[in-house]
């Protein structure tokens, strides 16, 4: 089993406390990062199927890139705190403009933007008051948030094998940090349910929502209930998975957390 594998099970701390070592991690797989990015492709249709882009847009955690169609878009900002992740950004989306920073302190002028998107990024931000405090510092009068984030109870069936996985905020926490008069708010919790062909392919999927691109070959760590010491400890594991399969294939189910906010102040 790779270390890449194992990373992306044990996903114990957010962005903020490692930033250092995720964005070199991102950066690294940059190339790769669309082989994974299930869950993204779901949300991020989503996203744009409700959102009206107008004037300047700023993609918070924008990975290699999203298509914004919008005719009444200006410029689009494509910020990321990995490197890698822009120069893919810079090779599919020429007319963006790449900034390379942490959403908790954003590197632009008050009242500057209109739209806010960030698909599958911030639930890797360790101070979501401070990042809430950037949006409104931001956004111009009636400019609007469209945001997608993982939440509490994902990752439901890997925790059913005895897997560590990362603890995600609630709801009604991250909510709370937009709660406040300046926003018009509306939310959605939503459950989706991605499918794989094999389990291996269903550990790579969680990369592209935070967890270690490495790709060197290492013994996974013992879990609560879980010790995999060799190949037939692997293949142990993969037939308890298969228990799991249904018609479309293995299910991972993620809680994801709509948050449309408009600032009114």
């Amino acid at each position: 089993m790779t270390k890449a594998i194992e990373d992306s099970v044990d996903m114990a701390q957010p962005i903020g406390a490692r930033g250092d070592l995720i964005a070199r991690q991102f950066s690294q797989a940059a190339s790769v990062y669309r082989e994974h990015d299930v869950l993204q492709r779901i949300t991020a249709q989503r996203l744009l199927g409700r959102m009206q882009a107008c004037g300047r847009l700023l993609d918070i955690g924008c990975g290699p890139g999203t298509e914004f169609s919008s005719s009444q878009l200006e410029q689009v900002l494509a910020l990321d705190i990995a490197p890698g992740m822009l120069k893919q950004v810079s090779q599919n989306f020429s007319h963006y403009v790449p900034l390379c920073a942490d959403a908790c302190a954003l590197p632009l002028s008050d009242n500057s933007i209109d739209t806010l998107y960030s698909n599958l990024a911030l639930q890797w931000c360790d101070d979501l008051s401070a990042v809430e405090t950037e949006f409104s510092r931001v956004l111009t009068r009636g400019g609007e948030c469209h945001l997608a984030i993982v939440v509490q109870d994902s990752l439901s069936q890997l925790e059913d094998l005895g897997f560590r996985v990362n603890q995600f905020e609630s709801a009604d926490k991250i909510i709370s940090h937009f709660d406040k008069p300046c926003w018009q708010l509306s939310s959605q919790l939503q459950k989706i349910t991605v499918y794989f062909d094999d389990f291996k392919a269903l550990l790579y999927s969680i990369k592209g929502v935070g967890a270690s691109f490495s790709d060197s070959v290492a013994n996974v760590r013992e879990t609560a209930s879980i010790k995999i010491r060799g190949r037939q400890d692997w293949l142990a594991l993969t037939q308890q998975v298969e228990l799991t399969r249904e018609l479309q294939g293995l299910p991972l189910s993620y809680q994801i957390l709509f948050i449309r906010a408009k600032l009114v102040r």
